[in-house]
């Protein structure tokens, strides 16, 4: 029986690859899983087709590497060298530990937060819904516009240019898809410009909207995962609607010059949407000072719960609802707000905010820390991304002549969490966009993502580095 993480990586690697997962698919895939964990070993195409009926010719049209995917979409190692992933390592750990180095990805919900759901859920505060006229409704709204406030404060905006979402990709989406729907009926309904290495719900909005004749401008950034503001300058035309960069790349911790870009766009009163999500709690973000339009963030990678987003919206602009049907968040988005999330988002805004300086501290010297211990342990690595326009909380490291993928689930098997747009993992040879689009050479360099946060410690790291070097060490000698 498949578990959640095994579907979850099931459903990354079929949107990296362009599949769609059909019915045949799972039963496929959850037969190789059942058989690898009773026999350890993963079935081979007779024993698929004689329990689930899929030829070998049936596997090679399905999956787009055929076994290969079959067994590296729910973690079975291949142990050919002439296959995508190659074997993982083995090595004994002495008082194994949990480390989680996978920050970027979420966040883990920290007690503060977790007294606010506990209050909320237990019924301490108002439970009613906040459109409605009773006592407990009024109760709702005003925990409601707190936490509004709250965040609001942290951005230095008013209370009213906050829109309450279900996640950062719903708050991205409402801002490009909100701005476009505006253009719809004109003759060439508009251009929009973003790079390259924006998060996927970016992208595939942006690409979405090419469907209806609106005309794109993807930036290429340089070998440090930078834009510059002439880029953008030169990019802009008398029918550009919007101009959409991210703060913090979600993959290398690179930086853009927001303010620039934001003052460039002022002047051409053109709007300016920007990917705060990896940003928010680690960096002062003042949309009004930096001359952003929009700014989406995320409560879950800020030590909040998962399922509640937010987008700031400029007070001069209009936005066409991506939700119709009631008149809540100022008729920006129609629904009942998920009040106890929010509260709690509201609670980890203001914790992230007044912790900042000091916690970016903290964690820069961990950072620094863990480089050091690469200079020891892993000769000829490097990172991926500027180290002067960086976030602290990521490093991006390439390790020479390490298949990512084989490593990736190394360091699994000995409790340490991080991630990597592996190749192998993908059953794809597609390294990834990001990676492709800064010019590492994936031939020599397998890549993965450590991300720090408010529970990495020193002894988390001499605790990877205890057995980094010998993973290394034995997955070296099996790429060949």
């Amino acid at each position: 029986m498949l578990n959640n993480y095994v579907k979850t990586f099931i459903n990354q690697m079929a949107r990296r690859t362009g599949t769609a997962v059909t019915e045949r698919h799972r039963t496929i895939l959850e037969f190789a899983y059942d058989y690898y964990e009773k026999h350890r070993v993963g079935p081979l195409y007779s024993n698929i087709e004689r329990y689930t009926g899929a030829t070998r010719e049936d596997i090679e049209q399905l999956f787009p590497h055929g076994l290969n995917s079959v067994y590296t979409w729910v973690g079975i190692p291949i142990q050919s060298v002439d296959q995508l992933c190659k074997p993982i390592a083995q090595v004994h750990v002495d008082n194994r530990r949990e480390v989680y180095m996978d920050y970027n990805a979420t966040t883990p919900i920290r007690k503060e937060i977790l007294s606010v759901l506990t209050g909320y859920y237990q019924g301490s505060v108002g439970h009613g819904n906040p459109s409605s006229s009773t006592f407990l409704g009024k109760k709702a709204f005003e925990e409601l516009m707190k936490a509004r406030t709250s965040i609001a404060r942290c951005l230095g905006v008013k209370p009213q240019e906050i829109v309450f979402t279900g996640n950062g990709s719903e708050a991205n989406n409402m801002a490009i898809k909100g701005v476009a729907m505006r253009h719809i009926q004109s003759k060439s309904q508009g251009h929009i410009i973003t790079t390259q290495i924006e998060h996927p719900s970016v992208l595939e909005a942006i690409q979405f909207l090419g469907m209806f004749n609106f005309s794109v401008t993807f930036l290429d950034v340089d070998r440090q995962g930078l834009i510059t503001p002439a880029q953008v300058q030169n990019a802009l035309r008398s029918d550009t609607i919007l101009v959409s960069v991210m703060a913090v790349n979600n993959e290398i911790g690179t930086v853009n010059p927001i303010a620039e870009i934001g003052e460039i766009c002022g002047l051409a009163e053109v709007p300016f949407m920007v990917d705060g999500i990896q940003a928010f709690g680690k960096m002062p973000l003042r949309p009004k000072e930096m001359g952003i339009s929009f700014l989406s963030l995320s409560a879950h990678k800020i030590y909040g719960p998962k399922g509640v987003g937010a987008l700031f919206v400029d007070e001069k602009y209009n936005l066409v609802p991506l939700i119709h049907g009631g008149e809540q968040e100022f008729h920006r988005r129609a629904g009942t707000e998920n009040v106890g999330h929010i509260m709690a988002f509201g609670k980890a805004a203001e914790l992230a905010d007044r912790e900042m300086t000091a916690e970016m501290d903290r964690i820069r010297r961990l950072r620094d820390y863990f480089i050091t211990k690469l200079d020891e342990h892993v000769p000829g690595y490097i990172i991926n991304g500027s180290m002067d326009k960086r976030l602290p909380t990521n490093l991006n490291v390439g390790f020479p002549h390490v298949d990512s993928g084989a490593l990736l689930i190394s360091l699994n098997q000995i409790g340490v969490y991080v991630s990597g747009g592996s190749a192998c993992g993908a059953g794809s040879k597609e390294a990834s966009p990001v990676i492709k689009a800064i010019g590492v050479d994936t031939e020599i360099y397998g890549t993965l993502r450590f991300s720090f946060g408010l529970y990495t410690t020193k002894e988390d790291i001499d605790y990877l580095f205890t057995y980094l070097p010998e993973i290394i060490e034995q997955l070296r000698d099996k790429v060949v």
